[in-house]
């Protein structure tokens, strides 16, 4: 069988693709760039296995890989393969939930302190030179924050990363709330969440982390009248997704002083220019979609990825195949391919 893998892997999970497969393989970060459509089609229409990360794949190029059965998407959310036409073509995905969720949840709790401690600012004063022009006492009086004991943290999300944001806030003496249409109050009470209304969690919390995934019902879901219901002295901390929340109301609350300060890393287009207007807010800490930029990570979607499509080839229960229509198909397709190699 033949694959065309077009990420990021480590040796360790390309050796055992290679154990089924004869392998062709680019790899973006090495070679400095992504390949073309017209390429990225050309090296994978004849394959039975193709493992993604970033390319979109579209209909057209998925109905021009008549041997393809199954795709490994090292992401977390397929958005860049055209799921109905994989379905349609008896290819099944694979994705990696969870594969960055330890980094994100990481930088959320950093981002909490961040903000509370004014450390951006801080750090300018040191390199501008204020802190020795204006004395000793200058950055203590001018910086000082909050600590985090005492205070409430509102999730907004008790996914896999909203739950471990939790378990990371554990020992830091905060109360914890949250709002999740899907998850149960056990769940909740297990990383030691209390579920509250969704307002309530606007309205109580010191700071409020989003942990939502980008869909219709959560398309544009903060806008004025939920940042108008936080405290003037909480923080906003999204590490999530930009479309979540309306871009402009949130830059007005920033320089109307709604509330104390944010922490961004998702923007609604990306990358954005030096003259962006959140850039230069006082005690906004934007950053340029890092939160998953972590070496552990492409360690754990070729785990997972791989893992799983191990489980597929041997006919064994996938739980990370996000089309499950196609299961049929796609074994029948494998199934005529390996009879033709045996014949």
């Amino acid at each position: 069988m033949k694959a065309f893998i077009s990420s990021r892997i480590p040796e360790k999970w390309l050796n055992k693709v290679a154990e089924k497969f004869e392998i062709d393989h680019h790899d973006w970060e090495t070679a400095g760039a992504m390949l073309e459509r017209e390429e990225v089609l050309a090296r994978m229409k004849d394959c039975n296995l193709l493992v993604t990360e970033s390319d979109m794949i579209d209909a057209e190029m998925l109905d021009s890989s008549p041997d393809l059965f199954v795709i490994v998407d090292f992401r977390g959310t397929v958005v860049n393969v055209d799921i109905e036409a994989a379905t349609r073509n008896g290819i099944v995905i694979i994705n990696t939930p969870g594969r960055n969720a330890d980094a994100v949840a990481d930088l959320a709790v950093a981002y909490m302190i961040m903000v509370a401690r004014n450390v951006l600012q801080a750090i300018q004063t040191l390199k501008s030179g204020k802190w020795a022009k204006y004395g000793k006492r200058h950055a203590y009086e001018i910086h000082q924050g909050y600590d985090m004991p005492g205070k409430v943290v509102g999730l907004l999300g008790l996914g896999y990363i909203g739950r471990l944001v939790a378990k990371r806030l554990a020992g830091f003496g905060v109360k914890l709330i949250g709002y999740d249409p899907y998850i149960s109050a056990e769940i909740a009470e297990s990383v030691g969440v209390e579920l509250v209304e969704f307002d309530a969690v606007f309205k109580e919390s010191d700071f409020v982390s989003l942990h939502l995934p980008m869909n219709d019902s959560t398309r544009n879901m903060i806008g004025e009248r939920e940042l108008k219901l936080m405290k003037s002295s909480a923080y906003l901390i999204n590490t999530s997704r930009a479309g979540v929340m309306e871009e402009e109301v949130l830059i007005r609350c920033l320089h109307e002083k709604w509330i104390a300060g944010a922490a961004i890393d998702v923007y609604h287009e990306e990358p954005v220019g030096a003259d962006y207007p959140l850039l230069n807010i006082p005690n906004v800490i934007c950053t340029p979609h890092i939160c998953g930029a972590s070496h552990d990570v492409v360690k754990h979607m070729a785990e997972i990825g791989i893992t799983g499509l191990f489980d597929f080839l041997n006919g064994e229960e996938t739980l990370t195949i996000i089309n499950p229509e196609a299961i049929g198909k796609a074994r029948e397709k494998m199934a005529q391919k390996l009879g033709r190699d045996a014949g």
